[in-house]
């Protein structure tokens, strides 16, 4: 065992010191100590004991101070502090000259290099397969969590080839995590070879591997359940590098299974609702509401109220003119000059809007279905963006709806009735395009003469790829319109149905239900009827759901989303925020404190790399919380001038769009 007193001369020798006698050296030229990784390096000593000594000086007081390897005197203090150690326990130390401490702890910590990870997945995997260790085992040995070593076998276990290009820096560790999810190692090389070389991201690969899936948490799997389709026998794939709670990581593979399911239980609601006297009940898996929209739609109909019934509504209308009436009275003869007038205010505008609420569920009450309406119409049972189920009652099929015998317009009545069908054949194909031609110039020449019948075609062709309102022969106005709805924006965008942008476009898609024509062939003829302010309202909402923007983020130079965002004054902060489920569970450790650090302008203590990822998710969350703060793919960026490379931000381009104009101009 060590004696202290004095500074040692000479050369470095052994020695064993007890535990409780070891201290951190001023020496020691180490002055960051993180949490980080000490859990596991305690576990490690713990199984294999000390393999490296400590490097020490002798005190005067009798103690040694360390002077390298103060983070294995932590781990050891550690153990001690739990009782896997005494406090005496000896420790091998190598004593060296106090002169040279310094020197000492300065080499031991340069020059190293950690190793890489693809050395360590290798050697777990041979502690597994020729060691014959366990994954618990391998675990408590090394300090770490079952599920690091379950992952760090999963990726060991890939192709060689992957490997080999991971330690030579050809491929990263979430591509590796991506290819993962496969579990031959053929199909891992098919895959990575069916695949660009500019187009090979982890998202990418994912998306190839789960292309023919469906994620956990998609409408379908949370109508159906994940415990419901594996009962039923359904192929899972699961994400061993996703968060637990990320359901987004197990992928349902056999999706005609989960379809299926998905129908059988609709089908049970749907007769519940054949059980209310409809004519007809159907399923659809479709969330697009274009599924049912050339239906007509009927309303329920008002029935007489009883005696009591009167009385209430009597009652309630009562009620809302007093309520009225009070606010009336307080807007002219009220104090403007009180401190409490808009809370007043407020309160009064609340019993009114309370009690116009009342009536109304009054006099809805009293709206029911009659029987002709039942025998007429039916209700389509289907599944909305959360995965809700939703009844449409009172839709009425198009082939029993009046439309189907509307009357035919005169030029067609004389082409069908009045020409012979001989007639007909004299013109051939070649001069029906002749003619064709003519009238389309004609139509185009008319048209660029009236922007106002112009707008109506374009949004009304708009509106038919929208609104699901297509008739036969109004496709003439070749405007593609390919919409990019709920649906879409639901799967990939994780909570969705419940953001501000989805509940502003679903209260515009129900305003616009309400007030469109039912019928394709009144479509047209209802936006020649519009002011024009109307119908650009409508080509705005139009426009708006044809923009896909979905896939473009991964360029590093601007493109036409970042114009159109710049236009809109769009800040994605009003719109979005960093919440561990929707961000900071999907990235690294590395990447939540970077985070925090530009939301806060702060470098985050060290310690909090040492917390579990959901817990350091959760507290990063809270961190930045109000600050605005938003994650590069979510930023405007400026478009590049062509002359330098530069980036130019949007709101300058039409000033120097003028000034070039001027120059040319002048020149």
């Amino acid at each position: 065992m060590g004696s202290g007193g004095g500074a040692m001369q000479g050369a470095p020798r052994d020695l064993l010191v007890p535990l409780d006698q070891l201290v951190l050296g001023e020496a020691n030229v180490r002055r960051v100590h993180g949490a980080e990784g000490l859990e596991e390096l305690a576990a490690l000593i713990d199984a294999q004991g000390l393999l490296q000594r400590l490097s020490v000086v002798a005190q005067d007081d009798g103690r040694y101070a360390v002077v390298a390897g103060g983070r294995r005197l932590r781990a050891l203090q550690l153990l001690a502090r739990r009782g896997r150690v005494q406090a005496d326990h000896p420790v091998e130390c190598r004593q060296c000259d106090a002169s040279q401490a310094r020197q000492v702890s300065l080499a031991e910590n340069s020059g190293r290099e950690a190793m890489h990870p693809a050395d360590q997945m290798i050697a777990f995997r041979e502690l597994v397969e020729q060691e014959h260790l366990s994954v618990a085992q391998v675990a408590q040995r090394f300090g770490v969590c079952a599920l690091t070593v379950q992952r760090r076998l999963r990726l060991a276990r890939l192709a060689p080839r992957f490997v080999a290009m991971y330690r030579e820096g050809e491929i990263d560790n979430d591509q590796l995590q991506a290819l993962a999810l496969i579990d031959d190692p053929v199909a891992q090389e098919a895959v990575w070879d069916g695949l660009r070389p500019h187009d090979c991201s982890a998202w990418r690969i994912r998306e190839v591997v789960t292309d023919e899936a469906c994620s956990a948490d998609s409408r379908l799997a949370r109508f159906v359940g994940l415990d419901a389709y594996e009962a039923e026998g359904g192929a899972v794939r699961r994400d061993l590098f996703a968060s637990d709670d990320d359901l987004g990581g197990i992928f349902l593979a056999d999706l005609p299974m989960l379809q299926a399911l998905a129908m059988d239980r609709l089908r049970g609601v749907a007769a519940a609702v054949q059980a209310e006297g409809w004519a007809w009940v159907d399923c659809t898996l479709d969330t697009e509401r274009a599924a049912w929209r050339g239906f007509g739609i009927e309303d329920r109909s008002p029935r007489e109220p009883s005696h009591d019934e009167a009385l209430q509504l009597q009652r309630l209308a009562a009620e809302l003119h007093g309520c009225e009436l009070a606010l009336d009275v307080y807007r002219d003869e009220g104090d403007v000059e009180a401190e409490d007038v808009e809370q007043r205010e407020g309160m009064l505008c609340d019993a009114v809007d309370a009690a116009q609420e009342r009536l109304d569920m009054a006099r809805e009450a009293l709206r029911h279905w009659t029987p002709e309406q039942l025998a007429g119409a039916g209700a389509l049972v289907r599944l909305d963006p959360r995965g809700d189920i939703v009844v449409e009652r009172g839709l009425v099929k198009p082939a029993d709806t009046d439309s189907s015998a509307r009357p035919v317009c005169s030029d067609d009545a004389g082409m069908d009735a009045g020409m012979p069908a001989h007639a007909r054949a004299e013109i051939g194909e070649r001069l029906m395009r002749d003619l064709g031609s003519h009238r389309t110039a004609a139509l185009q020449a008319a048209l660029v003469q009236s922007p106002q019948v112009a707008l109506a075609a374009l949004a009304h062709r708009m509106a038919e790829a929208v609104f699901g309102l297509y008739g036969r022969g109004n496709d003439i106005v070749r405007v593609t319109t390919r919409v990019c709805g709920d649906g879409t924006l639901a799967l990939a965008a994780s909570g969705y149905a419940d953001s501000r942008a989805g509940a502003v476009l679903a209260q515009a898609e129900r305003d616009w239900d309400e007030c469109l024509p039912g019928r394709p062939e009144a479509l047209f003829a209802w936006l020649l009827a519009q002011p024009q302010d109307r119908v650009l309202e409508l080509l705005a909402y139009c426009t708006a759901r044809s923009i896909d923007a979905i896939g473009t983020r991964s360029q590093s130079r601007a493109d036409m989303s970042d114009a159109l965002a710049t236009a809109l004054g769009v800040d994605m902060a009003d719109w979005w925020q960093a919440t561990p489920q929707h961000y900071l569970q999907h990235v690294s450790k590395r990447a939540m404190l970077d985070a925090v650090r530009e939301a806060t302008g702060a470098q985050p203590p060290l310690a909090l790399a040492a917390l579990k990822k959901p817990e350091l998710a959760a507290h990063c969350a809270a961190l930045i919380q109000g600050t605005r703060w938003l994650p590069q793919p979510l930023r405007v960026r400026g478009l590049q001038d062509a002359s330098n490379g530069e980036e130019t931000p949007l709101d300058e381009q039409e000033g120097m769009r003028q000034a070039q104009e001027r120059e040319a101009a002048q020149d």
